[in-house]
């Protein structure tokens, strides 16, 4: 029987699709180079998550490709939660008080880097520019109103679904199905959060 995986690190012997964890990573970090931001730090999720492995790649090699810092002092480990946006937040203004941007690795850790930036008296955008990933419906309504990354996930559910149907048919026919892995690419969405009516 064909299995497919969502969200799956690739493999050449498995059914997968998935998003485009590193191309959101890039996205992300683009964007706010694109907004002048000059320090860009990184709040990752869990590294032994291949997506959030994946989006700490795009945010290195976006910062690589245009000569600015990506060392680990400006990565701050988090486990998906608000409460490690909050810590991670913390930790990098404390490593980098010049820190202008931050690329948080989901949207719940986006919210916790928000909470902690008020607290710090950083304002958002005007003093650092931040961009979450996922788009939770919610993202819409934290204020300021959060930049992020939308993976489609009803988009997701339907290709594997016609993924599945096209392997049972090549099976239901003698054949068999050839494994295959399909990256969907993700969507930036921006608002308030990483808008800079400055250009730096």
């Amino acid at each position: 029987v064909p299995i497919v995986f969502l969200t799956m690190k690739p493999r050449p012997d498995q059914f997968i699709i998935a998003l485009d964890n590193y191309s959101g990573g890039l996205m992300a970090t683009r964007h706010l180079i694109a907004q002048g931001c000059q320090t860009i730090g990184l709040i990752t999720g869990p590294l032994d998550w291949w997506e959030a492995r994946q989006r700490q790649a795009g945010w290195r090699d976006a910062l690589a490709s245009v000569g600015l810092p990506n060392d680990d002092s400006l990565i701050a480990k988090g486990n998906w939660s608000a409460a490690s946006g909050e810590e991670g937040l913390r930790q990098l203004v404390a490593r980098h008080p010049e820190i202008d941007g931050v690329f948080a690795s989901n949207d719940q850790t986006a919210l916790g880097a928000l909470r902690a930036a008020r607290q710090l008296g950083r304002r958002v955008p005007g003093d650092l520019a931040i961009v979450g990933f996922d788009d939770i419906p919610e993202a819409a309504y934290f204020y300021p109103s959060l930049s992020t990354v939308r993976q489609d996930m009803v988009e997701l559910g339907r290709r594997a679904v016609r993924m599945l149907g096209q392997a049972l048919e090549t099976a239901q026919n003698g054949a068999v199905p050839a494994p295959e892995t399909v990256l969907l690419q993700p969507e930036l969405i921006v608002r308030e959060s990483s808008f800079l009516s400055r250009n730096r």
